[in-house]
């Protein structure tokens, strides 16, 4: 594998354990301080063992609802208090809502950027039981153009919840904002379609959480929409750690994608749209 010489980003990594899980990890929130620092020790031997310098953390999947937009507030709570245990290392953090909060959703969304300091806000529409297109994402889309921030969204392959036309529809509703899809090769079938939704919809981006194995996709995907266009995100979970090495980044340090290519999609790009100065 390669070494690279700029400093790698991983635009999607998860606070909190994964979905299905919770029971047997001892909830969803660390909150003891020893074993949030631990947890975080963690996250950064495996940044260190790949070379990722850099990454964005967000809410896990599966966070407890009980308590309506207050548990809301307590899971983005948590989030950026995990991000300023090494803010030198996880530099940008990401909040979230549920289009079912309604109102109130909207202002956790001024409070999670303007109090918190979040970079974007993110989405996991099959774990809130709502689809992607829903109304009220909407206005969570035209509150995050008035702040010039971001909408992380995932798209799964097995959720149609989730599926990619819905979030094509939310992007032509809202032609000006910046849309990440998560997730967005994670079947083969998801991979045929990134590189025409990409050449419909230039106000998407796309990332490499869960990508599937498929031959000469990445090349494939460049060619039509460019290396400005994808992100490197691993789809990391500390609790329990669900893979041994972050596939997409090995893919990419092996193709013959150029410096300049692999510098964008490595870092660049996701340092771009966070609005973070370069390393």
């Amino acid at each position: 594998m390669n070494s690279p010489s700029f400093e790698i980003y991983d635009v999607h990594q998860h606070v909190g354990p994964a979905s299905g899980l919770v029971a047997s990890h001892g909830g969803w929130f660390l909150d003891d301080e020893t074993a949030l620092r631990d947890d975080v020790r963690q996250r950064l031997a495996y940044m260190d063992k790949f070379g990722i310098r850099h990454a964005s953390v967000m809410p896990g999947n599966g966070f407890p609802t009980t308590y309506g937009i207050d548990g809301t507030r307590r899971v983005n709570n948590h989030v950026r208090r995990y991000q300023q245990v090494s803010p030198d290392r996880l530099v940008a953090c990401y909040g979230t809502v549920n289009p079912l909060e309604g109102v109130e959703a909207l202002k956790e969304i001024d409070r999670c950027i303007e109090e918190l300091g979040m970079h974007a806000m993110m989405w996991h529409h099959r774990f809130l039981g709502v689809a992607l297109d829903h109304p009220m994402m909407d206005e969570f889309v035209r509150r995050l153009q008035d702040h010039g921030k971001p909408a992380f969204i995932h798209t799964i392959a097995d959720s149609t919840l989730e599926s990619p036309w819905r979030l094509e529809r939310l992007a032509d509703r809202h032609p000006d904002a910046t849309f990440v899809a998560l997730d967005a090769f994670s079947s083969n079938d998801h991979a045929q379609w990134m590189p025409y939704i990409a050449s419909r919809h230039p106000n998407i981006l796309f990332d490499t959480g869960v990508m599937v194995s498929v031959g000469h996709l990445i090349e494939g995907f460049i060619e039509v929409a460019g290396p400005e266009r994808l992100l490197f995100g691993s789809n990391y979970y500390s609790r329990p750690q669900l893979f041994n090495s972050p596939f997409p980044l090995t893919e990419f340090l092996n193709s013959s994608l150029s410096q300049e290519a692999l510098e964008s999609i490595l870092g660049g790009n996701a340092r771009r749209i966070l609005g973070l100065s370069s390393p």
